[in-house]
């Protein structure tokens, strides 16, 4: 099993408060805003502390509100309305730490976003039926169940 090189307790807070250890001086970045810390494996994970603008994750093109994510490589993460660079939130665990990141993101594999309370998350508004992947774009194609224009 692979060991980042930090103990399991250890973990960095982010935020606008002086004593984050990664300080974000903008007013809408909460003052202890998200924590981050280091899986078993060495995957970097980081949670929202319930802060009021929220976290948000940019991935497949899209900005997410997300509670706690792992990070891969082509992620951007946002804390209110302040981006971070992935550099700067790694080296916040030093030069000693062996800090992993996802290698991109796969939509067959295990998903690196997940939720302890999945039963406050919201329903689909729309029924999908066969999404299809656009062979030119590489998007997912989604048509609604109701709509009839289903190629």
């Amino acid at each position: 099993m692979y060991h980042s090189g930090v103990k399991d307790h250890e973990t960095r807070t982010i935020g606008r408060d002086p004593g984050c250890h990664v300080l974000l001086p903008h007013g809408s970045v909460s003052r202890i805003h998200a924590t981050a810390w280091l899986t078993p494996e060495g995957y970097l994970a980081v949670q929202d502390a319930d802060s009021s603008n929220g976290t948000f994750l940019h991935r497949n093109g899209r900005w997410i509100r997300v509670r706690k994510v792992i990070l891969g490589t082509q992620d951007r993460i946002r804390f209110g309305e302040q981006e971070l660079e992935l550099e700067r939130l790694v080296g916040a665990f030093g030069q000693l730490a062996r800090v992993r990141l996802r290698e991109g993101y796969s939509v067959r594999g295990k998903p690196l976003v997940f939720d302890e309370r999945p039963g406050e998350l919201r329903k689909p508004r729309v029924v999908l039926d066969n999404p299809r992947r656009n062979p030119l774009t590489g998007d997912i194609e989604e048509y609604p169940v109701d709509s009839g224009k289903q190629p």
